[in-house]
């Protein structure tokens, strides 16, 4: 099931630049997987850009997003969607691995909380107020799988039961650019 969404938020799209949109990601994604399960490209305009983020849905469970932002639509999609094709194409191997059953993969769900800036909310600093909560998907990956996904999903962390030693490990990007890696131990 190959669904593909392309829309606007705030403006028109033309057809021409839908069809445009759909025929690459089609033709981005078939090359290296038969089956995707959902592709959704959104369009912003600011007073001067044009923004496109697009969020891919693998069948393998895996999420690819990507954005930019160009003068013109044609032109944040093309970014957008060359960054989509060279992650893609990178980890290939390690998204199609047929040595890992899916049946063996475990994974566990909880729950996401953002929380608001303290610098726009200055009242209550010491009881943060919950402005969004999604469910999250924790799998038992290795390290390596873990980053990968990171950085498929432009993630600035990702949580994980690390299949080498079967606890929740944590993943993320610091400040100065590299990688930090939490493995807390039991006391």
């Amino acid at each position: 099931m190959n669904n593909i969404e392309v829309s606007g938020k705030q403006t028109k799209l033309g057809e021409a630049l839908k069809f445009y949109v759909k025929e690459n990601i089609i033709y981005s994604l078939t090359k290296y997987f038969k089956k995707f399960l959902n592709a959704n490209i959104l369009f912003s305009k600011d007073k001067y850009n044009f923004k496109c983020e697009i969020n891919i849905h693998l069948e393998s469970s895996i999420f690819v997003q990507s954005h930019s932002i160009s003068n013109d639509a044609y032109g944040a999609f093309n970014i957008a969607n060359e960054k989509i094709k060279k992650r893609i194409r990178r980890y290939h191997r390690k998204l199609v691995d047929h040595r890992q059953k899916k049946e063996s993969i475990k994974q566990s769900t909880v729950s996401q909380y953002i929380f608001n800036d303290p610098d726009e909310s200055k009242e209550d600093i010491e009881n943060p107020l919950i402005i969004a909560e999604t469910e999250f998907i924790i799998r038992t990956l290795t390290i390596s799988e873990a980053l990968m996904i990171m950085n498929l999903t432009e993630q600035s962390g990702i949580p994980f039961i690390n299949a080498k030693n079967n606890r929740i490990n944590f993943l993320y990007k610091r400040k100065d650019g590299n990688i930090g890696w939490i493995d807390p131990k039991k006391k």
